[in-house]
């Protein structure tokens, strides 16, 4: 009977060791299958991804993203300089006292024919250096004439100038009277003794194609004593100029 039950007590034994190794035998099945199916899909993230492993189509993707980024920012920063408006700076004293050196402005296209008063910027090359900030006087088609007091005719009418500086003389070269050419128009700056402008047959008209926009405000303007740039209160550019005063 002792026996029996030792060889009994010896088949559970085995019973149980044989259930254990099933299930060693399962869990290791399960393990390779796990395995398997992980390095399936690293398969196939590495085929989409060009046989890259993830960490470095990581690292490729987050540079792409930032130098898109970095693309679509100057696109548009083009877009809206080229469509909506610059910012331009003013050098020199020919249009003081309206503006002054170191002075910003806000420029934006000419969409229209370009109006008498407007402050504009012209990229036609002649004998000055740079560009040419300097307010439209006349238009195509206007009969001009300066007197030698300095005073400006137009079509038969003296402007009113309150935006002007004129010591009452004429300066220039130009002979009057003169009829502004077809697509041109007429520049003086406002500080007519030392404005190098439309007066001066060296400068002449300047083509509309080569206007490059039309000052609309001041936003900053440069600090004399520090050299700093800095926001303005003082934004109004055409404070001095009254259209109605020529009609």
């Amino acid at each position: 009977m002792n026996e029996n039950t030792v060889t009994e007590g010896n088949n559970e034994e085995n019973i149980i060791i044989e259930e254990n190794g099933a299930e060693n035998i399962i869990a290791a099945e399960n393990d390779a299958e796990k395995t398997t199916q992980s390095d399936k899909e690293i398969s196939e993230k590495c085929k989409k991804n060009g046989g890259k492993n993830e960490t470095d189509y990581g690292f490729i993707g987050t540079v792409y993203d930032a130098v898109s980024v970095i693309v679509a920012s100057i696109m548009i920063i083009a877009v809206v300089f080229t469509f909506c408006f610059r910012l331009v700076g003013v050098d020199g004293p020919s249009m003081n006292d309206t503006l002054s050196t170191g002075d910003w402005l806000i420029v934006t296209p000419l969409y229209t024919e370009p109006e008498y008063g407007q402050i504009v910027i012209s990229t036609k090359k002649t004998a000055a250096e740079g560009n040419l900030v300097k307010r439209v006087i006349a238009v195509a088609g206007d009969k001009v004439t300066v007197t030698d007091e300095g005073k400006v005719i137009v079509n038969g009418k003296e402007l009113i100038e309150n935006y002007a500086i004129n010591n009452g003389r004429r300066y220039g070269n130009l002979s009057y009277p003169v009829t502004v050419p077809d697509d041109c128009v007429m520049l003086m700056g406002d500080n007519r003794p030392v404005s190098w402008d439309s007066r001066f047959t060296d400068i002449g008209f300047a083509e509309t194609e080569y206007l490059m926009g039309v000052a609309r405000i001041r936003v900053a303007e440069t600090d004399r004593s520090t050299g700093k740039i800095k926001l303005t209160k003082d934004r109004n550019i055409y404070a001095n100029f009254d259209k109605n005063a020529n009609d």
